[in-house]
């Protein structure tokens, strides 16, 4: 009991510094002490998000609402590690959108590209490393 409470806590501890709760708004310097690179951002200027628009899955949900594909789900391994943001594994089928729902949707920002992986919509970047993921898609 206490080691599964121990693990809980350092898990919770682990996503407050992942959020970024732990950094110091006056210096920049997260909870490392300023060992590790700096990320500065001019004051009043966020850094750029790049991900889904809100739109955009009641767009994909509708298209395949009537342009039924075959998807299979993601193993729950695969799944976590693409909802943490993890590069795709090597080997993992990804497919294009279809080019009637890329007309609908807005084109995403050069360096970024849809696919779809398993049974989501994933945002992926130059590296592949999944930006963003759309879930609950396919009927």
């Amino acid at each position: 009991m206490r080691q599964r409470l121990q693990r809980q806590l350092i898990t919770l501890a682990g996503i407050v510094v992942f959020l970024g709760l732990g950094a110091s708004p006056a210096t920049g310097q997260g909870p490392g002490g300023g060992k590790g690179p700096k990320h500065k951002v001019p004051p009043g200027q966020a850094k750029a998000k790049h991900a889904f628009r809100t739109t955009d899955h009641d767009t994909f949900r509708n298209y395949f609402r009537t342009h039924r594909i075959a998807v299979t789900p993601l193993p729950p391994g695969i799944a976590r590690q693409i909802a943490r943001g993890k590069p795709l594994p090597p080997g993992l089928a990804r497919r294009p959108l279809p080019r009637e729902l890329v007309v609908l949707v807005p084109p995403p920002e050069p360096g970024y590209d849809y696919a779809i992986v398993g049974n989501q919509i994933v945002m992926l970047d130059v590296q592949g490393l999944v930006v963003d993921i759309q879930i609950d898609i396919f009927p």
